[in-house]
């Protein structure tokens, strides 16, 4: 789902907690905006009533205790009038939403990403609601979640530095090598939005771009249910080929989602605690 006045505007917001981060961002821009007119009026009245003879201009360097009174009163409009309340409000606005994260939320919906040149890999956990099992469904630049529950994932990275990006969910965060970092959202509208890295990780880069499709309880587990059977399927298949002597992931993932799972470290469904490394 698009904002037709996208770059003029911010991407439409589709999450619980989106209007968090806008409020922020509106209000620095009013605040900018308001201190921007009030120099630019400045300048204004200077070019407009000190030209010409009649009135010329005066040249100082700021020595004068008034001079500097007034450049620190200015100074401290941005610094306390601007930069503190933001940080307040930012400060308020993550303790509300984004770091409320649902540990202890049994509707949650919990998935491992694992980033690498120049995919998203992610990894459901099957029927027995465990990671790493044979029962994991994978797939590869495509998130499918279900509407009005939060999505919690944890990510980590298969070679360099990535990012994370939901523009149509207000949330961003670095995926790290040999380190796991965290993310919830919760997405209020049916559609398909974009995933991409933010961060420059190669060549190929511009290549690193992912699909969330947000779909009804119905369609979600009507979905997975599909889902879970190939993966049964394909475990079923890798055990008859590997018997005869060739070599098939142990998960029964298959072609690249395959190959990129053994990038993904194990997370039990209990504690939700990472248990191997990356």
């Amino acid at each position: 789902m698009s904002n037709p006045l996208w770059p003029i505007t911010l991407p439409h917001d589709a999450s619980l907690h989106g209007h968090r981060v806008d409020a922020v961002l509106a209000y620095l821009t009013v605040s900018t905006g308001a201190v921007f007119a009030a120099m630019a009026a400045v300048l204004l009245v200077a070019v407009l009533f000190h030209r010409g003879r009649t009135r010329q201009a005066r040249y100082t360097h700021g020595a004068r205790t008034r001079d500097r009174l007034v450049a620190a009163a200015a100074g401290a409009v941005v610094l306390f009038g601007i930069d503190a309340v933001a940080v307040m409000r930012t400060a308020d606005q993550l303790r509300l939403g984004f770091w409320r994260y649902p540990d202890a939320d049994p509707s949650a919906l919990r998935v491992e990403v694992t980033g690498q040149q120049w995919a998203w890999n992610f990894r459901y956990p099957g029927a027995d609601g465990q990671f790493e099992t044979a029962d994991d469904i994978v797939t590869l630049n495509e998130l499918r979640v279900p509407i009005n529950r939060p999505v919690y994932l944890q990510l980590t990275s298969k070679d360099v530095v990535h990012s994370f990006y939901l523009p149509n969910f207000r949330n961003k965060i670095d995926v790290i090598p040999g380190a796991v970092t965290r993310m919830w959202f919760q997405p209020q509208e049916i559609g398909v939005f974009e995933i991409a890295c933010a961060q420059h990780c190669g060549a190929w880069h511009y290549k690193m771009r992912g699909e969330l499709a947000v779909m009804d309880e119905g369609s979600f587990a009507a979905w997975s249910a599909r889902a879970a059977a190939d993966t049964a399927l394909r475990a079923s298949a890798a055990t008859v080929v590997g018997s005869a002597g060739t070599t098939q992931p142990a998960d029964g993932t298959s072609g690249e989602a395959g190959a990129m799972s053994s990038a993904t470290a194990s997370v039990p469904s209990d504690g939700w605690t990472w248990t191997s490394a990356p």
